[in-house]
């Protein structure tokens, strides 16, 4: 299996559509409104990581810490 890679610049929704193991990573990040029904479709089309960071107030450092211990390559 190839390397699993997290492109930053991808919508939130792009990243849980290719992969969902993504959701549940960001839900453990502290992104718990990424669950609920209806987020994704709406606010997961326009918004990427970096920006809801910045909204939740969550440094990227940490959620790119997060995603390299699941194995994850970043790519920004």
């Amino acid at each position: 299996m190839g390397e699993k890679v997290i492109d930053l610049s991808k919508t939130v929704y792009e990243l849980c559509s290719s992969d969902s193991e993504v959701a549940n990573i960001l839900k453990e990040i502290g992104f718990q409104d990424i669950t609920k029904p209806g987020m994704l479709g709406t606010a997961g089309r326009f918004m990427t990581i970096p920006k809801g960071a910045t909204m939740k107030k969550i440094p990227l450092e940490t959620i790119k810490e997060s995603f390299k211990n699941h194995g994850y390559v970043i790519k920004e």
